[in-house]
C-alpha cells in the first residue's frame, strides 16, 4: 500500500485553520485563473480552433462543417470579447 486511507487529523488547539472551499468569505466572481491572469484569452484560442477546424481535419469543401464551425467560432469570438470588458473593467 503506498497511501493511507484515513481521513487527517482536524486542526490542533492553537492552530489557525488554512482558508478552503468551505471558508466563510464569498467567492470571487471574477472570471480570471488563480494566478490573476485573463482567462479572455481561452475564448480566442478557441475561437481560433473552430475558425481553423475545417483546415486541420481535412474538409476542403463549404459545406455543412465549416458553416458550423464558422458560426461557432463567431459566437465563442463574442464571448471572449465580452469576457474581456468585463475583466478590464473590473480591474480599472
Amino acid at each position: 500500500m503506498t497511501g493511507s486511507t484515513q481521513p487527517e487529523p482536524g486542526p490542533e488547539r492553537g492552530e489557525v485553520p488554512v482558508a478552503g472551499p468551505a471558508s466563510s468569505e464569498p467567492a470571487s466572481s471574477q472570471p480570471t485563473s488563480s494566478n490573476g491572469s485573463s482567462t479572455a484569452v481561452w475564448y480566442f484560442v478557441g475561437a481560433t480552433f473552430l475558425f481553423a477546424g475545417p483546415l486541420i481535419f481535412g474538409v476542403n469543401d463549404f459545406g455543412f462543417f465549416r458553416i458550423i464551425t464558422l458560426v461557432l467560432g463567431a459566437v465563442v469570438m463574442v464571448a471572449g470579447f465580452v469576457v474581456l470588458r468585463r475583466e478590464t473593467t473590473k480591474r480599472s
